[in-house]
């Protein structure tokens, strides 16, 4: 498994919706990438602020200045390894 492979599959991994084989090749790869380690421990510490925060609900304007925010801030962030955040890979 390779970073692109683990970002694809990384809500099944924290799911543990993953078929052995594919979880094995998950963790393997983590253990081997510190950038792919740093991925799952920022998407678990979200999550779990996430859960202690509960729902919170923006106006149509709010959601609108989170997206550009974000989208922005994916947009010009570069990953250890030289590429750009998963977002503009998609594009």
């Amino acid at each position: 498994m390779n970073c692109s492979e683990l970002e694809a599959h990384l809500t099944d991994f924290l799911d543990g919706q993953l078929g052995p084989a594919t979880e094995a090749a998950a963790l393997e790869h983590i253990a081997s990438c510190a950038r792919c380690e740093a991925v799952l421990a920022g998407t678990r510490a979200v999550i779990d602020l996430a859960g202690d925060v509960g729902r919170v609900e923006l106006e149509a304007a709010g959601r609108e200045r989170l997206l550009q925010s974000i989208l922005h801030a994916s947009r010009s962030r570069a990953v250890p390894d030289g590429s750009v955040g998963s977002a503009e890979r998609e594009r």
